[in-house]
């Protein structure tokens, strides 16, 4: 079954698609660069925000700068935040075309008639999400006390889908597991055991269905940035 034009094309992703359409609140998609996991997860989300299983599409990320910080960005809120969701508009690419406009209608208008909202993880603090399909995204940036405000955001009739790939970690300090959120969050509900096991569930990646090369950078570089508990987390997923 396609969702927005996107089908599965490989077991991993399959189950992903399984694991995207229950009703856990918490979902965690890890693996390398170039697996689908924003990819799926947003078409997946759209689809279920236009069948009505939810009210809106919440995608959030870190608003964290590859390389050196180019500083403060200018322009009001929306104009600082399009830099970090270009990802989301960059799947759109590839989406099919009859859904382009029905997605115009879902970001345009006020918060009663919009159905996609793009909120800068700094700005949750406070709220609750009710009825939303919220996607985590670059969730391997987040520190504990960052993932702790953005899980506990969690309301009536929500599914949170963490994405993230651990060697992708853009600050030094979070390359520890011990300093890492998304880390000690996904492996404190694995040792919760059967407490947190109606509550998440984890599929890692591993096949990349991207330019065959990335796979290729990803394995030089990987072995040199990953830490191995890391690696050891992410291979326990529980959704095959």
């Amino acid at each position: 079954m396609a969702h927005w034009g996107i089908s599965a094309r490989n077991a991993g992703q399959t189950a992903a698609i399984r694991a995207l359409t229950n009703d856990k609140p918490f979902l965690f998609l890890t693996g390398p660069a170039g697996t689908g996991k924003t990819l799926i997860t947003q078409a997946v989300g759209l689809s279920r925000v236009e069948d009505h299983d939810f009210r809106k599409l919440v995608y959030t990320r870190l608003q964290t700068q590859l390389g050196a910080d180019v500083g403060a960005l200018p322009g009001t809120i929306d104009e600082k935040t399009y830099p970090f969701v270009r990802p989301f508009l960059d799947n759109l690419d590839i989406m099919t075309t009859q859904k382009r406009s029905l997605l115009e209608q879902y970001t345009k208008g006020d918060e009663d008639r919009r159905k996609v909202f793009f909120d800068p993880i700094q700005t949750l603090r406070g709220g609750t999400f009710h009825n939303a399909f919220v996607i985590v995204d670059e969730t391997q940036n987040l520190d504990t006390h960052t993932q702790l405000g953005v899980g506990t955001r969690l309301g009536t009739g929500t599914k949170f889908v963490f994405c993230g790939n651990f060697a992708q970690i853009d600050n030094d300090k979070l390359r520890t597991p011990k300093s890492n959120g998304f880390y000690r969050l996904l492996k404190g509900l694995y040792e919760a055991g059967e407490e947190a096991a109606p509550y998440f569930d984890h599929v890692n990646l591993t096949e990349v269905e991207r330019h065959p090369a990335v796979a290729l950078v990803e394995r030089i570089l990987r072995s040199n940035e990953v830490a191995p508990e890391f690696e050891t987390l992410e291979a326990r997923g529980n959704v095959k």
